[in-house]
């Protein structure tokens, strides 16, 4: 009777581990890659305008929910939502997929990359502000203290380790407005929207995106096609490293760790995406890392771990929605 104890818990044993091996193999893998995101996509503001910026992006992101859950099974599901949550898709799509990326686009064209990284955190200050604002949600302790923290290590890079008065450049004056259009989208999608599945909310935002960029296409004075016609061959390395890894291998990763992993783990640990950003601006685009730099990431990612700590209250289900929505849905 032991030996076929054994023999039955060992299979499920077996099956547990390797599940377990894939997520963290998973979750490794996405971390990496969505490190890579800011560095790849500021070296190639340069060249494309913000609007080409968002048709790839979003494009890919469209080409990964498709080949990952399928264009008809997703099409059949949209129709059964109900009508009166068009309006909040709209909105959200508007603010998540087209306003936000435009300015943090527009923004890494003038700033580095390390800045936009560090900026873009500001985000879970928005967050809080608006959930309390406008959900009722309750302050607690750590969401204080976590929003300090996060509100320090920025003010440390804003005042370059407080060495120099308030000066707040415009790249980083985008980047903080389209942190707020990110929370602003989140906290309509967890009032209105969070039952709806989060592959037909990413499918959704994506074809709003689209969509503006084909009726915007017309007034543009310089086409996706021509700037591609015209594109350096250097750059055709952080092209590929920004569609591939930066989008569609992070987003993958990030689905397949999602689905073996405690959601908790997975929300925590991708914060250490923050110290790989700049790590990798550092060597792909030698980007200077200074000490105030250290010092801001040290407070952003302290606070971002404390306001995490909290997060499942609203119930495990509503809180892996709201993190696929907001999952490396900016830039």
């Amino acid at each position: 009777m032991y030996t076929n104890t054994i023999s039955a818990w060992l299979p499920w044993h077996r099956e547990s581990y390797s599940k377990k091996a894939i997520g963290w193999l998973a979750l490794s893998v996405a971390i990496l890659a969505g490190s890579t995101s800011v560095t790849f996509a500021s070296a190639l503001a340069g060249t494309l305008s913000p609007i080409s910026m968002l048709f790839i992006s979003e494009a890919l992101t469209m080409l990964f929910t498709v080949l990952s859950f399928g264009f008809f099974p997703i099409l059949k599901r949209i129709t059964r939502l109900k009508k009166k949550k068009v309006l909040p898709i709209l909105l959200v799509g508007l603010s998540n997929s087209v306003i936000a990326p435009l300015l943090a686009f527009t923004g890494l064209r003038m700033t580095g990359p390390i800045n936009a990284e560090l900026f873009i955190r500001a985000e879970v200050i928005f967050l809080v502000l608006l959930a309390v604002a406008f959900l009722g949600e309750k302050l607690k302790r750590q969401h204080i203290v976590g929003a300090i923290c996060v509100f320090l290590g920025v003010a440390i890079v804003t005042l370059r380790g407080f060495t120099e008065s308030l000066t707040l450049s415009r790249g980083d004056g985008y980047i903080l407005l389209a942190a707020l259009f990110y929370a602003c989208g989140g906290i309509l999608y967890k009032k209105k929207l969070h039952t709806v599945e989060p592959e037909l909310m990413i499918f959704c935002r994506t074809c709003i995106a689209l969509a503006v960029f084909f009726l915007s296409s017309p007034f543009m004075h310089h086409t996706l096609i021509e700037e591609l016609q015209h594109f350096p061959t250097e750059l055709i390395i952080a092209l590929l490293g920004y569609g591939f890894l930066a989008r569609f291998v992070n987003l993958f990763s990030f689905y397949e760790s999602i689905e073996r992993l405690p959601v908790r783990t997975v929300s925590l640990l991708l914060n250490l995406g923050l110290v790989g950003s700049i790590g990798f601006a550092s060597v792909y685009l030698n980007a200077p890392i200074l000490p105030y730099h250290l010092a801001g990431a040290g407070f952003i990612l302290i606070g971002s771990v404390l306001m995490e700590i909290e997060s499942l209250t609203g119930g495990r289900w509503h809180f892996v929605a709201l993190l696929k929505h907001r999952h490396r849905s900016h830039v």
